[in-house]
């Protein structure tokens, strides 16, 4: 794969902000909460992005600073997504959930099983606007190797895509100029732009039309949004 261009930043997964307790281990990419350096700020609308732990029937809870939506994945297990107006429900594997959150709301994510560890991603992007805080469910299947699978709705400002792919296939991801792009390794390794990333690793480019990867480890799974241009 030959090298692009574009413009981008690697986020390194050991240079992670870390919390550990007895109920959750939690790697935070961006700013949040008591982890705050000056190489951690948002991209474009993306300003959170953690990668969760949580212990068997534990919870744990944060309040969004600033109208969002919040996106949650599971990676292995369930979660339970709930907030304090009124949205409750279970997401399993395969699964994510997205849902508008304004500035202030209470998000609780619990653990349902007794004496499983569970993992799951919780990403936040900020909304330019109020939208409808009805929790929206989009469902995927991983079966269906060697392809970037959309997970969310055209009317919303970014598409999340995932992705199971073997070693050394590729694919190539189209997108308009004024688009940011980031990418998340879930498990495995891949090149992107040219750029090589291990677990858990993030990318973020932007000024590009066009953006390649390739898996380099069998069932490596990577996790990419598409963050629409901002109003202003």
């Amino acid at each position: 794969m030959m090298k692009s261009v574009a413009q981008g930043k690697i986020f390194l997964a050991d240079q992670r902000g870390v919390k550990q307790t007895h109920q959750l281990k939690r790697w935070s990419t961006f700013n949040f909460e008591d982890f705050n350096d000056v190489n951690k700020t948002a991209i474009d609308r993306l300003y959170l992005l953690n990668d969760d732990h949580l212990a068997g029937w534990q919870r744990t809870a944060f309040e969004i600073a600033k109208d969002s939506y919040v996106f949650v994945l599971p990676i292995t297990g369930a979660v339970n997504y709930a907030d304090d107006k009124d949205n409750e429900t279970d997401i399993d594997v395969e699964e994510a959930l997205i849902v508008f959150a304004e500035n202030g709301t209470r998000v609780r994510l619990t653990n349902p099983f007794k004496n499983d560890v569970v993992n799951y991603l919780c990403i936040c992007l900020k909304a330019d606007e109020i939208a409808p805080n009805t929790p929206q469910f989009f469902r995927f299947d991983l079966t269906k190797g060697n392809e970037l699978l959309k997970v969310n709705a055209n009317s919303l400002p970014f598409k999340f895509s995932i992705g199971r792919f073997d070693g050394r296939k590729e694919a190539t991801v189209h997108l308009s100029f004024t688009s940011t792009f980031y990418a998340f390794v879930i498990s495995g390794a891949f090149e992107v732009d040219g750029r090589l990333l291990h677990e858990k690793d993030g990318l973020a480019l932007w000024d590009t039309n066009k953006i390649e990867l390739e898996a380099l480890s069998n069932n490596a799974i990577i996790l990419t949004i598409e963050i629409f241009s901002q109003a202003y």
